[in-house]
């Protein structure tokens, strides 16, 4: 049987907050509970986004540590020092971010505008309207290559955006990406893969994985999570557990 497309669009943002946390991703996108607050988390990740976007948007002669100082300045200062733990939090996360981040950007060297620049793309995968953002794409000798730059990912966060990233390109480029790579600023690492086409049948495998725990709220207790709660904001009156137990409550976000 042909399984029923969804109405639902499933975004990249959606999964990444179902591997750090089901839960939370139970509270915010099948509840619908609203944040009202960032963490300083979301907030130096949405800077980082502004830099790395003003940096590839310059002209490729303009674009040197000095312009990317100038820019982590610019957004830094824009981020409320209350979200941090105290002063010397705030100085660490922001030492780290700028000497990994002039790393990072120092050595690129594109003579030309990206092919992707924060770009955001629909398509059909196994049934399921998908959105990602490509951050930074450039084309290459093969295809091209495609660039995330995150606080922080452990293996199953890489897993993520580089299956995902090679599902969506065969489905929507019917070509995949020479390379993709996930840059951690927090510190400093740098993982690439070379997808080959054998590596999209694991992708659809590991997408469909995903796709059935999200459906199913009761199993979402049994996937292992490294999301501390005492950060989340969901930790006050979060009961996910007997919630997810009831009948009533909502059936999965896919539904």
């Amino acid at each position: 049987m042909r399984e029923k497309q969804t109405g639902k669009m499933l975004a990249d943002y959606h999964l990444e907050t179902f591997l750090q946390c089901p839960y939370k991703f139970y509270h915010r996108f099948v509840i619908g509970k609203k944040l009202s607050e960032y963490s300083w988390r979301q907030a130096v990740q949405n800077s980082v986004n502004l830099i790395v976007h003003q940096f590839y948007s310059l002209p490729p002669n303009a674009r040197s540590k000095v312009a990317a100082l100038r820019l982590i300045h610019q957004y830094w200062d824009q981020i409320p020092l209350h979200l941090f733990q105290d002063k010397a939090h705030y100085y660490t996360i922001l030492a780290k971010i700028t000497d990994h981040l002039l790393q990072a950007l120092g050595k690129r060297e594109i003579d030309s505008s990206p092919l992707f620049l924060y770009d955001q793309f629909q398509t059909s995968i196994e049934e399921i309207n998908v959105s990602i953002k490509f951050e930074v794409g450039n084309w290459s000798d093969r295809s091209f290559t495609v660039s995330k730059y995150l606080l922080d990912a452990d293996d199953s966060m890489v897993k993520l955006y580089t299956y995902l990233t090679i599902l969506f390109s065969n489905r929507a480029f019917g070509m995949l990406p020479e390379k993709v790579e996930v840059i951690t600023l927090l510190d400093g690492s740098h993982f690439e893969f070379y997808p080959e086409q054998s590596d999209v049948q694991l992708a659809r495998n590991y997408f469909n994985e995903l796709k059935d725990s999200i459906r199913t709220p009761q199993k979402y207790n049994t996937i292992g999570s490294s999301q501390d709660c005492r950060q989340c904001a969901f930790e006050d009156g979060c009961n996910f557990k007997n919630e997810a137990r009831v009948e009533e409550k909502k059936s999965g976000y896919l539904h």
